[in-house]
């Protein structure tokens, strides 16, 4: 199974889960919260599970799709370090087919990360009034930073000079 179509599934499962999960939430969802962990904005459940669907699946895939493209894009218009040997004939396949992979893998990164903030949200309800870890939204966004950064490393080690 390929990258793209892993992503894809991760953005199904995680708008199963946002549904799932949104019936837990009550009919006023605090959707925002300031620090501290209070809850300073809010709105309505359908809203709310319309917004994280969005997030969760859609925002991802819009992230993917036009990398989806880039088999298309001419060689001009693409940025890459060492441009010239990677978009070489013998290496111009791999190469965008690398980017699509990548990018695809950073959309599940994305989406695994956005569900783990709405199980926070979910979690915030438990308590009244509504109130945010923000130990665990802390832990959360360090994590995702990480990652982020490691994908990012990764980008720029593959495409390094050649010897």
């Amino acid at each position: 199974m390929t990258t793209t179509r892993v992503m894809v599934l991760v953005g199904i499962l995680a708008a199963v889960y946002v549904l799932a999960t949104g019936s837990m939430l009550p009919d006023v969802v605090a959707s925002h919260f300031r620090a501290g962990g209070a809850a300073d904005g809010a709105m309505s459940r359908g809203g709310y599970l319309a917004l994280m669907i969005g997030i969760t699946s859609v925002l991802p895939l819009l992230l993917v799709a036009p990398m989806r493209l880039i088999a298309r894009v001419p060689d001009g218009l693409l940025s890459l370090p060492n441009k010239h040997y990677w978009l070489a004939p013998e290496r111009e396949a791999q190469t965008r087919a690398w980017l699509v992979d990548q990018s695809a893998v950073f959309g599940i990164l994305l989406s695994v990360f956005l569900c783990y903030v709405h199980t926070l949200v979910v979690r915030a309800h438990a308590t009244s009034p509504p109130h945010l870890d923000e130990r665990l939204m802390t832990v959360g966004m360090v994590a995702f930073g990480l990652f982020a950064a490691a994908w990012l490393v990764r980008y720029v080690l593959h495409f390094r000079q050649p010897r």
